[in-house]
């Protein structure tokens, strides 16, 4: 396997994101965008179970705990590009993400700000949701923030429940 830094992680994955954007417009133009929406929702749901079960063997052997969590999900997010800090807080972690390829993949690849915010506030909750549930039922994710202007950052959260 070749590793990459984390800019080639991120100009790969912008790639990869903007091709998706230009997919997922056409297939709405010939689905309409509120099935376009509902097959990324799903599509997300299924990768994450894969990420959670993949994730799970990562931690093989360690003890389940947030702080664990938190360095493997920073770990994931840093290895495509996205800069990622972890602030922990009891029984929550908080991700603060800057650079991100995947919002600015989404507008290389033609999408509209509204589509693309959509596409990560259902897409992220339906990945990293099922992601945790693999992990452990009491995990809850959620979107706290999405960024409104490109320099911003946004927020997910991951509490015990």
């Amino acid at each position: 396997m070749v590793e990459m830094s984390g800019k080639e992680g991120y100009n790969a994955a912008v790639k990869v994101y903007a091709l998706y954007g230009a997919f997922f417009m056409e297939v709405a133009r010939e689905f309409g965008k509120e099935k376009a929406v509902a097959l990324h929702r799903k599509a997300h749901e299924l990768m994450g179970v894969k990420t959670g079960r993949m994730i799970k063997e990562q931690m093989a052997g360690a003890e389940f705990d947030l702080q664990t969590l938190g360095t493997v999900l920073r770990s994931g997010n840093m290895s495509v590009g996205i800069d990622c800090e972890v602030v922990e807080a009891p029984g929550s972690l908080l991700l603060r993400n800057s650079r991100c390829p995947i919002y600015d993949g989404y507008r290389i690849g033609g999408l509209d700000d509204a589509t693309a915010e959509t596409l990560c506030r259902v897409g992220a909750p339906a990945k990293l949701g099922s992601t945790m549930k693999q992990l452990n039922q009491d995990v809850v994710y959620q979107l706290k923030h999405y960024r409104d202007k490109p320099e911003e950052r946004c927020e997910e959260e991951i509490k015990l429940g």
